[in-house]
């Protein structure tokens, strides 16, 4: 009992780094997910979203229940445009076109994902996440996405 106590009061003594201003918030990730799924779902397409912060690492990993997949590419999707900050829009064609790129993709296939559907996310100039659709035809993702960020402009982009 002592030692729950001690470790309570020792958790409790830990500082916490506050998130700056221009941070990508857990709310906001969580909203802007949310969003993107609805959109692929009025749109007739039950997707898996994801969103990641600057690093690649995924915050929020959202599966609509009728999507016929596991939430695999998503995550994956939202860690390359956060890495590369580009939309896989533009990676994809470049994946096919550029030798270097590719291998890059490919040496590193559970962490990246280079297909249309991924946004890189910016709060002013400071790259701070990607957005991801997965699970759809990657035209239709990046319109969700992209639909999904535009109803969070006055704080992401």
């Amino acid at each position: 009992m002592s030692a729950m106590f001690a470790f309570g009061v020792g958790l409790a003594m830990t500082p916490v780094a506050k998130p700056m201003a221009s941070d990508l918030t857990l709310p906001l990730a969580i909203d802007l997910a949310q969003a993107a799924l609805d959109i692929c779902a009025t749109r007739g397409f039950p997707a898996s979203v994801s969103v990641a912060d600057a690093k690649g690492v995924a915050l929020v990993i959202l599966r609509h229940p009728d999507s016929p997949k596991p939430p695999v590419a998503a995550p994956r999707k939202a860690a390359t445009a956060a890495f590369f900050d580009t939309a896989g829009s533009l990676m994809e064609p470049r994946e096919k076109t550029d030798a270097a790129f590719a291998a890059r993709i490919a040496a590193e296939p559970e962490r990246f994902n280079a297909h249309g559907g991924s946004l890189p996310l910016h709060v002013g100039d400071r790259l701070v996440g990607g957005l991801a659709v997965a699970d759809a035809p990657h035209d239709i993702a990046d319109q969700c996405a992209r639909a999904a960020l535009a109803r969070f402009a006055d704080h992401v982009h």
